[in-house]
């Protein structure tokens, strides 16, 4: 059994290529899911709009685009089915979840969407909680 963590991709990114762990990195939002999915100490990809699941240290170009739709929601999960994923935390927005959680949980995958319903500020807030718990050794 394994357990990831993903993350979304955001508007806000570099203007050249880079890794994509630090491609997105000029949003604030970005840098808090990040650091929530690096304190996991697990498996984290990006739910990229035009990737689909990123490794982080993927080199990627800056593009336009957001939310994922049900053809690469579908090879998202069929890729973390081969990597033997059982489990995601998934820090995303609808636009990411609403194709995505349906893909996943169809192929036996167990969803935790942890900032469903929550706005921006309620999520980083909540973001920035947790990792700072998870780092402390308050939380497994």
């Amino acid at each position: 059994m394994t357990d990831a963590t993903l993350i979304s991709c955001t508007n806000a990114k570099r203007d050249r290529a880079a890794p994509a762990r630090e491609l997105y990195d000029e949003s604030a939002y970005f840098r808090d899911m990040r650091a929530y999915a690096e304190a996991r100490h697990g498996p984290w990809f990006i739910l990229s709009a035009k990737h689909g699941l990123v490794e982080p240290g993927e080199v990627l170009e800056p593009y336009d685009a957001v939310g994922l739709s049900t053809s690469q929601a579908e090879t998202i999960a069929a890729d973390l089915v081969d990597r033997g994923v059982t489990t995601v935390h998934v820090t995303a927005g609808k636009q990411y979840t609403d194709p995505l959680t349906p893909a996943l949980e169809s192929v036996g995958i167990d969803v935790v969407e942890v900032a469903r319903g929550m706005k921006i500020g309620e999520r980083r807030s909540w973001l920035q909680r947790r990792t700072t718990e998870l780092v402390n050794g308050n939380l497994v």
